[in-house]
């Protein structure tokens, strides 16, 4: 593998750089093309990626994203009346010790702190490229109608690899594989109940 030309190329396409085209295949090559990377893996339990493709039925990713929207919703009533319930377990505090923690909680949760509300019942990501921008933006105007839903959308560019193999003329196998890497426009949009 000739590791040489993709990494300048993957420098030199980086935000704010100055856009080149990509050199011409050569005769009797073919790519093939590396999936993309998905970047890092969300640190909370209500947060999910759901990739979207061109080919993704647009029913079938509103139906995921509304269950995922139900179930952090579910997790987050459950866990406001797990906290509810240990508080009036502890017979030990005084009622009003009680009341005010209560009270300090239910703050904390209308002011995006470490409550347990609604705001932090989780969100889920609808991410797409190329192709699939059109279809997250579809999804994200659908949810943008709903009354119960904010979405937010970012765009952004992603780095993709792919391999480029050319073959020997006498041979007709397989010859030397060289690493190309390309941009690729990206939308995501952040779905979240109110």
């Amino acid at each position: 593998m000739d590791h040489s030309n993709g990494g300048d190329q993957l420098a030199s396409q980086q935000p704010g750089a100055a856009a080149k085209k990509l050199p011409p295949i050569p005769k009797g090559a073919k790519i093939h093309r590396r999936p993309i990377p998905s970047g890092p893996v969300a640190s909370t339990n209500a947060a999910r990626r759901i990739h979207v493709s061109a080919k993704t039925p647009f029913r079938s990713v509103t139906t995921r994203v509304r269950k995922q929207l139900d179930k952090n919703l579910r997790r987050s009533a459950d866990s406001r009346a797990t906290f509810t319930n240990k508080l009036s377990q502890k017979k030990s505090t005084s009622l009003s010790d009680r009341v005010r923690r209560i009270q300090k909680q239910s703050r904390d949760a209308a002011t995006g702190g470490l409550g347990l509300g609604l705001e932090n019942s989780g969100e889920v990501l609808v991410l797409g490229t190329g192709r699939a921008i059109q279809k997250v933006a579809e999804v994200a105007l659908f949810f943008q109608k709903q009354q119960d839903c904010i979405v937010q959308l970012r765009t952004g560019s992603v780095a993709a690899v792919d391999d480029l193999v050319s073959k020997d003329e006498e041979d007709g196998l397989e010859g030397d594989v060289t690493e190309r890497a390309r941009m690729m426009s990206s939308l995501e949009a952040s779905i979240r109940l109110r």
